[in-house]
């Protein structure tokens, strides 16, 4: 049995795609900061916990809330998951290669800054530590349909819409795949991707304080996935 945690942006896809049972703040008033408000939820036969809460407020200065949520929850859900013997299935995120290279692989160290970039990323390592049977996908996803009158146009990556990206990582879980994935479809800019949705979106310079590529190496997620869907047919 498979549940999920969250039902933001990419929660409510993987939801909408699976019909996989989900506990969220918003439904079951749970604090993913307090083991008590969730742990109880867990039913018994649990094979699975898909872990979809995060501070996403990628520039805030609370760093105690960042670090809270996106790290040392993730900790007691490690411990949580390997005294149930539990798989644990985490989305983290392509900004833990900010300030890293072009293209970055899953093996290439990363050199992550903002709180939020740092937060995720040694949640990453620790569930690599410490976490007895795991899968970690990094990718981003953009409001369906964008959103905004402008979209960055200098900010390169491999993110996508909610549904896409939702559909491949729900593949990745179906697939039993373990370990590190970085996952996400063809290199776009923001703009080109805002287009998609918003024909009329005007081209904008993004902040300097925000990584211009985030760009990921797909070979790992791709053969994996093709090598699957192989063995379907």
């Amino acid at each position: 049995m498979r549940i999920v945690l969250g039902d933001g942006l990419l929660g409510s896809a993987v939801i909408g795609q699976t019909g996989w049972m989900y506990i969220s703040r918003s439904k079951d008033d749970i604090d993913i900061r307090r083991p008590s408000t969730w742990k109880s939820l867990i039913p018994n036969g649990t094979t699975e916990i898909i872990n979809l809460i995060a501070n996403t407020d990628t520039y805030s200065d609370d760093a105690r809330n960042m670090y809270d949520i996106n790290y040392s929850a993730v900790v007691e859900l490690v411990r949580f998951c390997n005294n149930r013997n539990i798989k644990l299935v985490h989305y983290s995120t392509d900004y833990v290669y900010e300030g890293s290279t072009t293209n970055a692989k899953e093996t290439y160290k990363e050199k992550p800054t903002s709180h939020y970039a740092v937060s995720k990323w040694l949640a990453d390592k620790y569930i690599m530590q410490h976490c007895n049977n795991f899968l970690i996908c990094r990718g981003s996803q953009k409001p369906d349909p964008f959103p905004y009158d402008t979209a960055f146009d200098d900010i390169m990556g491999n993110f996508d819409y909610p549904d896409t990206i939702a559909e491949i990582f729900v593949q990745m879980i179906k697939a039993d795949a373990k370990g590190l994935y970085n996952i996400g479809t063809e290199t776009k800019s923001i703009h080109d991707l805002a287009l998609k949705t918003h024909p009329t979106v005007s081209r904008a310079a993004a902040p300097s304080h925000m990584p211009k590529d985030v760009t990921m190496d797909l070979t790992k997620m791709t053969e994996f996935l093709k090598d699957w869907l192989d063995g379907e047919k």
